[in-house]
């Protein structure tokens, strides 16, 4: 009786933090969708002009320091979200499987566009886009924005959410912080894409033990399209060549699904998959997506 009842109030218990974790991502939502655009705006209007890059690394900023206010207040140690020091071959990793998710990214880009307009993007195409979406960002930008949202977003979702979801059940885990990561880039093109980058992140971050290798595949998913715009003209021509080749889709797309299955099977053969019940998707993650869903019609 003793034991049920002990039972009965951990699920209370992890039930509450999970509520108050859709809480606190509802805010970080909130905070980027309508607070941070209202306050650009209101600079415009005042006619005091901010670098669109500095406001968002500022902004960025601003998250990562809410985040911290939010462990300090749970009581939250840095060790216990997977903020910790890690062997230098899961960074290696990380780096790896962020290099071939760029290939991916590439092909995704390029898969979409083809649906949109019927055309394949060449590799003169993509660089003349990133030319025109890269023009006046510096080298430096690019390495303290990249960091800053990828730093963010991992403490967000595989060091809290992620931790949260897997005291109940790791194959839930994975998946759920994995839906709830891809809501927040959810375009027509991006979903299926962040989805699948949400299951690979929260692999690598439950095998190595630690969200550092994830900060790294990350901010190489974002960044790295950009950094290889500051290389020589004829290098970056060359290297987005050989990106839209079949050959490089295909075997990157083969190193892919061979790095997930290693990690899958790592991770089941070391974890419990333990059957408690949770009821994840309360009220704040039903309104997130619509205020997603919302975003997306007026945009």
């Amino acid at each position: 009786m003793a034991s049920l009842k002990l039972l009965y109030n951990k699920g209370v218990r992890m039930d509450t933090d999970i509520k108050q974790t859709h809480r606190f991502i509802l805010y970080i939502t909130i905070l980027i969708m309508i607070i941070f655009p209202f306050a650009q705006l209101t600079l415009q209007e005042l006619f005091l002009q901010i670098n669109k890059q500095l406001f968002f690394f500022i902004s960025k900023l601003v998250i990562i320091y809410v985040l911290f206010l939010f462990l300090k207040k749970k009581k939250i140690t840095l060790s216990s979200i997977r903020l910790n020091k890690v062997h230098i071959k899961y960074v290696l990793l990380g780096i790896l499987m962020g290099c071939i998710a760029h290939m991916l990214t590439v092909f995704f880009g390029r898969t979409q566009h083809y649906l949109l307009t019927g055309e394949w993007l060449t590799a003169e195409k993509i660089v003349g886009t990133l030319m025109e979406s890269s023009k006046n960002i510096s080298f430096y930008s690019i390495m303290m924005i990249g960091f800053s949202v990828a730093i963010s977003e991992e403490i967000l979702f595989r060091g809290i959410l992620l931790k949260q979801y897997q005291r109940m059940n790791i194959k839930s885990a994975i998946i759920l912080s994995a839906f709830i990561f891809s809501i927040y880039h959810m375009t027509v093109g991006n979903f299926v894409f962040a989805f699948v980058m949400g299951i690979s992140l929260a692999l690598l971050t439950i095998y190595t033990g630690s969200i550092v290798p994830a900060i790294f595949f990350h901010f190489l998913v974002n960044e790295i399209m950009r950094i290889i715009m500051h290389f020589p003209e004829k290098v970056t021509e060359t290297y987005f060549q050989v990106m839209v080749s079949p050959i490089t889709n295909i075997t990157g797309l083969i190193f892919f699904l061979s790095i997930l299955t290693f990690l899958f099977i790592k991770v089941r053969k070391n974890n419990q998959f333990q059957s408690e019940k949770v009821k994840f998707f309360d009220g704040y993650i039903i309104f997130l997506f619509l205020m997603y869903v919302l975003f997306l019609t007026i945009k």
